[in-house]
């Protein structure tokens, strides 16, 4: 018998399985009509007729993958476990991997050695000794966040503050963990982009702004000491969920906080959006979407079919959403 050498999830393909679009996943997006869900042991699935069928996707990793993001009906980017990136061309059908734990400790290692001089702040002093301890446990990075502006410019973010951009479209990144205010090196959660401003979440009850003058990230601290999951951005109101049905509203860009209060549910928050309308809708583990039409001052529970544990939503087409939880991705109308 001949032994053969141990294979981490990132050098063995994600297995094709009837059951991919009802097992646990964990991020959906919209590339173009096309429905794209992520989630774990390396299953990406798609549909081109709003959730009737599901095509799974062929993908070089079987690490769990948490977040998706595309700019169109083609381009889309997905990152997860084991410090994992991985890129599509063809709206979701075919992925190929753009960066690692391993290389993604490599890079940083390699770009704070060469700070000298001036350069040589704290938090570049802090960047550079995290790098080093990072090239011993390479694949450990995890990756729990993603958001591209466009084919050529992205963020991914994720545990001990741990960031990264790029502006070709995934071929090169480069860290930015001395551009933020986090010298406890929080996790962060989710990054967000728009026109206006690109925001951070994470432990801790933090949120962080973008200063574009100054290329850094600003800490901004929430009433909640918690976990955060995500933020919304509802024109000049940003809102922010988390753990224990936390979630917080500011109309003044992070300035100021005020609690939102939820009746009955206390499940963690795991997602939400602006749907076409206008409305907001979050949804919890606990199976709950909840919807707003005052911008996020008060939620009403919403009619769904078949409940589930949820981990993310999208918006489809008028009132209808894509829902990923503990069973998959099923489409559901709102009312």
């Amino acid at each position: 018998m001949t032994a053969q050498a141990y294979k981490t999830p990132i050098e063995v393909p994600a297995l094709q399985s009837k059951l991919a679009a009802v097992a646990p996943l964990i991020g959906v997006a919209k590339a173009g009509k096309r429905i794209v869900a992520v989630g774990l042991r390396g299953h990406i699935v798609y549909s081109d007729d709003e959730g009737k069928t599901w095509v799974q996707a062929k993908v070089p990793v079987s690490s769990d993958l948490v977040a998706v993001s595309f700019v169109d009906d083609k381009n889309g980017w997905a990152t997860g476990h084991y410090g994992v990136v991985l890129h599509t061309g063809d709206g979701g059908a075919t992925w190929s991997k753009q960066l690692d734990g391993k290389t993604a400790a490599e890079i940083t290692e390699k770009y704070y050695a060469a700070k000298s001089g001036a350069e040589l702040t704290p938090d570049i002093d802090r960047a550079t000794r995290q790098a080093k301890a990072l090239l011993t446990e390479a694949n450990t990075q995890t990756l729990l966040g993603i958001h591209f502006d466009n084919e050529r410019e992205g963020y991914v973010v994720g545990t001990f503050n741990r960031i990264f951009r790029t502006e070709d479209g995934g071929k090169t990144w480069t860290p930015l963990m001395d551009r933020t205010d986090n010298p406890k090196e929080l996790h962060f959660y989710a990054v967000y982009a728009d026109d206006k401003a690109t925001y951070l979440t994470g432990e801790q009850g933090m949120v962080w702004r973008l200063d574009k003058a100054k290329n850094h990230f600003v800490a901004m601290q929430t009433p909640y000491n918690g976990t955060l999951f995500g933020v919304i951005v509802d024109g000049s109101n940003l809102l922010v969920y988390g753990m224990r049905g936390s979630l917080l509203r500011s109309g003044d860009e992070g300035k100021s906080w005020e609690r939102v209060q939820l009746e009955g549910n206390r499940a963690g928050i795991t997602g939400g959006v602006v749907l076409p309308d206008g409305q907001i809708a979050i949804v919890n583990q606990a199976g709950a979407v909840l919807l707003s039409g005052d911008h996020g001052k008060t939620f009403q529970p919403a009619k769904i079919t078949k409940p589930m544990s949820y981990n993310g939503i999208k918006p489809i087409a008028g009132r209808e959403v894509a829902l990923v939880g503990s069973e998959g991705v099923r489409v559901e109308t709102l009312q």
